[in-house]
C-alpha cells in the first residue's frame, strides 16, 4: 500500500465545498500561487504544497473502499454502537472547530457511541530532496504565476524568491519529525505533528474519555503551532491526564501510530481537515454536484448541506447508524459555532485546512 496520501497532482479545476454544495472554478496556477502565500507561515512548505495543490482534485479523487451511499442520501449501515472517525490536524482551525462541534455529540451520547479522532500525516518518501524538487512549483513557470496571482506576487524575480525560500524550509530535515530513518509531518509542521501523536496516545491511555475531550479543549484554547511542545503538558494535567504515560506512548508508539493513521487516509482518500467518516461511509454523502438540490436525506429527515458541519445534523446521521437508536438521538443539539459559520457563510474546505 502507498504511504503518501497525496499520490499525485491533477489537472482537474473544480473544488468541492461539500457541506454548501458550492463548486468553485479554480485555474491550476491560482492554486499553486496559493500555496506560495500559505508557505511563509507554514513548517513544512513542501507538504502544505502538495495538500493545497491537491485542493483542486477533492471532488473526482475516489477510492474503491469508501462506501458511498446514494447522491444526496446518507443510509448507514446498522450497528449497536455506531462510530465517527473526525480526520483533523491538531492545529487547523476547523479540525479545532469540528472538535468543538463534535464535543456536545459526546456529552450527549457518551459511550453508547465511538467519537474517534484520526489524525492527518505525510511521509517523505526517498530523499528529502528530490520530495522537495518535485513537489514545488517551477521557477520557470513564474511569468505564469504572477500573471494569475492577483496581485500577490509582485513580478518574476518576486516569485522565483518565494520558490527558493519554500525549497529551503522544505529540505531543512529539523521542520520534521523523524523517527528512525522516516521524517514525517503534519500540515503546520514537526510541533503539530508531535502534537498529533500525543493526542493519539492520550486518546487511547484515557479510560474516560471526557479527559481526553478536555484535554483537546484545553490545547485549542492555550497552545499553538509553535509553542505545543512546552505548553501541551500543563493542559494535559489540567484535564486529568498521566503525561508521563503519554511521553512513553510518543517514545515508543510514534512511528507505528503515524503508520496507522496514513494507512487509512490514503485507503479512504482523506484530504482534507475535518473529514468525517461513520463507520466506512463519508459524511456529509457524495452530492451530485450538478444537481440543484442541495440538501440531504438521512432517513426520513431532510437537511441543508450547509448544516452538515452542525452538532445535531451530524448526531442525526450518527444516530441512524444505531441498530436501535437510545433516547438520547431524540435531543435536539445546539452549535456552538454557529457564529463562526455565519461569518464563513456555513462552509468548509474540501481539502488541506485555512
Amino acid at each position: 500500500m502507498p504511504k503518501k496520501i497525496i499520490k499525485k497532482e491533477t489537472k482537474i479545476k473544480k473544488i468541492d465545498l461539500s457541506s454548501s454544495g458550492k463548486v468553485i472554478q479554480v485555474p491550476l496556477v491560482t492554486a499553486i500561487i496559493f500555496s506560495l502565500i500559505l508557505a511563509g507561515a507554514s513548517l513544512a512548505v513542501g507538504v502544505v504544497l502538495m495538500k493545497i495543490k491537491t485542493k483542486i482534485s477533492g471532488l473526482d479523487i475516489t477510492n474503491d473502499s469508501v462506501k458511498l451511499t446514494s447522491k444526496n442520501v446518507f443510509a448507514a449501515t446498522k450497528t449497536d454502537k455506531p462510530q465517527l472517525d473526525f480526520y483533523v490536524m491538531s492545529f487547523c482551525p476547523y479540525g479545532n472547530q469540528i472538535e468543538t462541534t463534535i464535543r456536545p455529540i459526546f456529552d450527549l451520547l457518551g459511550d453508547k457511541v465511538e467519537l474517534r479522532p484520526r489524525y492527518i500525516f505525510d511521509k517523505i518518501e526517498g530523499s528529502l530532496a528530490n520530495y522537495c524538487k518535485t513537489s514545488s512549483p517551477d521557477p520557470a513557470q513564474c511569468e505564469t504565476y504572477v500573471k494569475n496571482s492577483g496581485g500577490q506576487l509582485k513580478n518574476i524575480a518576486d516569485c522565483q524568491q518565494q520558490i527558493a525560500v519554500m525549497v529551503k524550509n522544505c529540505n531543512d530535515e529539523s521542520k520534521y519529525l523523524k523517527i528512525g530513518n522516516n521524517l514525517y509531518s503534519s500540515l503546520h509542521g514537526r510541533i503539530e505533528a508531535n502534537q498529533d501523536v500525543r493526542e493519539i496516545c492520550a486518546y487511547n491511555l484515557a479510560t474516560d474519555k471526557k479527559l481526553w475531550w478536555d484535554f483537546i479543549k484545553n490545547t485549542n484554547d492555550n497552545c499553538t503551532s509553535t509553542n505545543a511542545d512546552t505548553c501541551w503538558e500543563e493542559q494535559a494535567k489540567k484535564a486529568g491526564l498521566d503525561t508521563n504515560k503519554i511521553t512513553e506512548c510518543f517514545n515508543k508508539e510514534a512511528g507505528a501510530l503515524i503508520e496507522k493513521e496514513i494507512a487509512d487516509t490514503t485507503k479512504y482518500s482523506i484530504q482534507g481537515s475535518p473529514s468525517l467518516m461513520i463507520g466506512e461511509q463519508a459524511f456529509p454523502p457524495e452530492v451530485d454536484a450538478a444537481s440543484t438540490d442541495k440538501n440531504i436525506k438521512i432517513n426520513d429527515k431532510v437537511f441543508s448541506l450547509a448544516n452538515t458541519r452542525t452538532p445535531d445534523v451530524i448526531k442525526e446521521a450518527l444516530c441512524s447508524a444505531f441498530a436501535k437508536a437510545p433516547k438520547e438521538c431524540k435531543t435536539v443539539l445546539a452549535d456552538p459555532n454557529a457564529a463562526a459559520n455565519a461569518a464563513a457563510g456555513g462552509a468548509a474546505p474540501a481539502a488541506g485546512c485555512q
